[in-house]
């Protein structure tokens, strides 16, 4: 008799180990336990009003830099906090040399290490947790070429030094992760991330693509949506959120016919028209659509090199007093595409504040790889609650 019970006690506990097998299988993984400090969702690029942001300067690159840095201080309002970070005072002194007075406020950092002019992709904006609470800087697991580029090494301490110099309002953190910060647009519903993403992190830390996803909804505190398709580089070229659920989507087929008359000196190094290439900005327009959004397509020009664009989308937007504000970057001798892009953030009820990004754009970056918003407050209005005095 007893041995009939252990027997029958054996036979129930596997078939309860089944079950629980058969529906765990049905969920998820479990997001890996990154012990991130208490925070809020990653900023949106495209809600509430800009109080914060954060630029990179170094002397040596002004001729990359500087016009866009100009020309889009000079049209921020007078409330927006701007930290300059530099190497040191000399290249801030010649930082204000190039940009003059604008109506914002430019409060310097000073590194004293080398470092590059790139603040998109140092790390990622994570939200207070409460009001009054500190942001979070979340820092990539290394730097692509940092063990061979000392600027680019350097570049993986910003974090860190704006957490020391900007105070209890700024808390820095590493992720267990590999990512640039340019590798992700995010609305208030969603976060659009890139492959490559994927490609640097599933097998590492992680061990399959879901376990990644997982892991930044963890993270980021938004629904993920992982790309399963799309062109190289940063996600700010080929696309971005606008609100509203609605997403401009780069079309490559939409720009041979803006561009008679403009010179090859002006254009991208090998244009990419090829079938693949398109494929790829479908790919993103289709996943865009299958998600739930709105999708608009926009012209744009992608060279063959994978890495430089002619684009409008990689933009700084701004709502506040129930004005919807975009800074895009526009190219000189490309005035037709430049009149196409406007038209479709325009079209989306946006004024559209032009930033001349010819110097820029030959060194695989825009205006939004310039650029890292810190800090939103309320579509309403804006305000800076840093100590300016304490800021060295």
């Amino acid at each position: 008799m007893r041995d009939r019970r252990i027997q029958a006690g054996i036979l129930l506990g596997l078939v309860a180990a089944a079950a629980f097998t058969v529906e765990f299988g049905r969920r998820p993984p479990p997001a890996p336990e990154h012990r991130l400090p208490d925070h809020g969702p990653v900023l949106s690029d495209c809600d509430g009003a800009i109080e914060q942001i954060v630029i990179q300067y170094v002397a040596g690159a002004a001729g990359i830099v500087a016009t866009a840095y100009r020309e889009f201080l000079d049209q921020l309002p007078k409330g927006v906090a701007v930290f300059v970070v530099c190497p040191g005072e000399d290249d801030f002194d010649d930082f204000r040399a190039r940009v003059g007075t604008p109506a914002c406020r430019l409060i310097p950092v000073f590194t004293g290490h080398a470092m590059t002019s790139w603040a998109r992709d140092r790390w990622l904006a994570l939200g207070p947790a409460g009001a009054g609470g500190p942001s979070l800087l979340l820092a990539p697991r290394e730097e692509s070429a940092g063990d061979i580029w000392p600027a680019r090494k350097g570049d993986g301490r910003i974090a860190g030094d704006l957490a020391a110099a900007l105070g209890p309002g700024v808390r820095a953190h590493r992720s267990d992760l590999a990512f640039d910060g340019g590798d992700f647009v995010a609305d208030t519903d969603s976060v659009f991330v890139t492959p490559r993403v994927g490609e640097r992190s599933v097998g590492a830390e992680i061990a399959s693509a879901e376990e990644l996803r997982c892991a930044l909804a963890a993270s980021l505190r938004r629904d993920v949506i992982l790309l399963s398709d799309a062109p190289p580089h940063h996600a700010g070229m080929f696309m971005m959120l606008a609100g509203g659920r609605t997403a401009l989507v780069g079309d490559p087929s939409l720009a041979p016919g803006l561009l008679a008359g403009v010179p090859a000196s002006c254009l991208p190094e090998n244009p990419d028209f090829s079938d693949e290439t398109q494929r790829r900005f479908d790919a993103v327009a289709n996943q865009c659509a299958a998600n739930g959004y709105r999708v608009v397509r926009v012209p744009v020009v992608p060279g063959g090199d994978g890495r430089t664009y002619l684009t409008c989308l990689n933009v700084i937007i701004d709502r506040r007093a129930g004005r919807r504000v975009v800074y895009m970057p526009v190219y000189r001798g490309a005035e037709a595409l430049n009149a196409a892009g406007a038209a479709a953030w325009r079209g989306l009820g946006y004024e559209v504040r032009p930033v001349d990004c010819t110097d820029t754009f030959r060194h695989f970056g825009s205006l939004r790889c310039l650029v890292n918003v810190l800090r939103r407050g309320p579509a309403t209005a804006a305000r800076s609650d840093v100590d300016f005095a304490a800021v060295p």
